[in-house]
């Protein structure tokens, strides 16, 4: 199967999930990333501000500055493909209509260097078994995944439905170390 045919079989798993089994199931997930013992135990997080379609971050967010945990969020740099990284101290510094469409941390936001980022919380359009992620294609998580300054742990949010039985990597692809769904977690470490 093709990257192209994976999303697009992707994005009728992700339309067929109705608003109320969404709700359902990434309140679900919110609750069950904090099984994971290196999200529990992270000082720094990088979420992601969640599309209309993905498992929402926002609990999470909350959870984690009512915890302690600095919470960052990307700014994406279309003319580089590259993100920059900035700590919020409340999910009110998110923008709305950043780059495609994504909420966006405020520019005033500090920026913190991507070497001090404990665990990362990532999105995807499918996942499978093995670790492997499927994103929108522009490759914005596989730079950072790929700069020798990462050493986060990289997490997965998916609903259950968005399991393909196997995504096609390139080598420039970096698999998660986890994922979690409404239905499990399951570490790859």
């Amino acid at each position: 199967m093709s990257k192209t045919t994976a999303r697009a079989e992707a994005r009728v798993r992700l339309r067929s999930i109705s608003p109320a089994d969404r709700t359902i199931a990434g309140e679900r997930i919110a609750d069950r990333v904090w099984a994971v013992p290196e999200v529990s135990a992270a000082r720094t997080l990088l979420l992601y501000a969640s599309l209309p379609e993905e498992v929402t971050t926002d609990p999470i967010a909350d959870e984690a500055l009512r915890r302690g945990i600095t919470i960052t969020y990307p700014r994406c740099l279309p003319e580089t493909r590259m993100m920059t990284l900035h700590v919020l101290q409340e999910r009110g510094e998110l923008r709305e209509a950043g780059s495609y469409g994504i909420r966006e941390p405020d520019l005033a936001c500090p920026t913190l260097e991507l070497a001090d980022i404990d665990v990362i919380l990532v999105p995807g359009l499918a996942w499978d078994r093995n670790g492997g992620r499927l994103g929108r294609g522009a490759g914005y998580y596989d730079r950072l995944f790929s700069n020798p300054d990462c050493r986060a742990f990289r997490c997965g949010l998916f609903f259950a439905a968005q399991e393909l039985a196997r995504i096609p990597l390139d080598p420039w692809d970096v698999t998660l170390d986890a994922v979690v769904t409404e239905k499990e977690l399951i570490s790859y470490k």
